[in-house]
């Protein structure tokens, strides 16, 4: 009889400014063959997806006739029935996940437990959130090795001067330690159960660790 497939909770940003198509397709199209995926958003809102060329667009298509695309509210969810947390690369978690408290409250969870995290470009802010819940000042992932996009890969955007949040300022500033690969290049940092990617391109490779993450992690739990 075939063990059964661990839980990956996928949390996107709702916000208008989107979440990336390439990424999100990478990041559920790897994790739906090896567990069973839950997608949740804040308020269980749709999802925007942005950078979408002609193949994702027809990906995103078909992928929304399909009952699994229609994401949960975020604020339903136990910490207790996942696995793993999966935050694609989301330009809206700047504005809906970074400060949101019931991301902090699972995240927070998830230290505890040291289950698996795993966040990818923009989705990182979505740690950005999780404070320590005996002193509100200190950041949750403080000590943690991370990596996020570059303040120079940030300047590239249109919309620059209005982010709410710089990444590798953030993770600086609360504690944490920073690093990053040249523009564009793919860039993966693993500090105990904390999975992190520092763009789009980094995803796959995010993931694949992830997935080889909690692999070992069940098959601890089951020996």
């Amino acid at each position: 009889m075939a063990a059964a497939k661990p839980n990956c909770l996928i949390v996107c940003s709702s916000s208008t400014e989107g979440v990336s198509a390439s990424s999100f397709i990478h990041a559920f199209t790897l994790t739906n063959s090896t567990f069973n995926v839950q997608i949740v958003t804040p308020q269980g809102r749709q999802i925007e997806y942005i950078r979408s060329d002609d193949s994702s667009k027809r990906w995103i298509n078909e992928f929304r006739t399909k009952t699994i695309s229609v994401p949960g509210k975020l604020e339903n969810i136990q910490a207790s029935r996942f696995s793993a947390i999966l935050i694609p690369s989301s330009p809206g978690a700047l504005y809906d996940l970074a400060e949101n408290e019931v991301m902090a409250g699972l995240l927070n969870r998830f230290i505890e437990q040291k289950k698996p995290i795993c966040a990818v470009g923009y989705g990182v802010a979505a740690l950005f959130s999780a404070k320590n819940e005996n002193n509100k000042s200190s950041w949750s992932f403080k000590n943690y090795s991370l990596t996020a996009p570059s303040l120079f890969e940030l300047a590239r955007a249109e919309n620059f001067n209005s982010l709410p949040i710089i990444a590798e300022d953030f993770i600086k500033d609360h504690g944490g330690t920073y690093s990053a690969s040249e523009c564009d290049a793919v860039h993966v940092v693993m500090d105990r159960h904390v999975i992190t990617g520092q763009n789009d391109q980094s995803t796959l490779c995010a993931v694949q660790n992830l997935i080889l993450l909690c692999n070992g992690r069940h098959g601890k739990m089951k020996s």
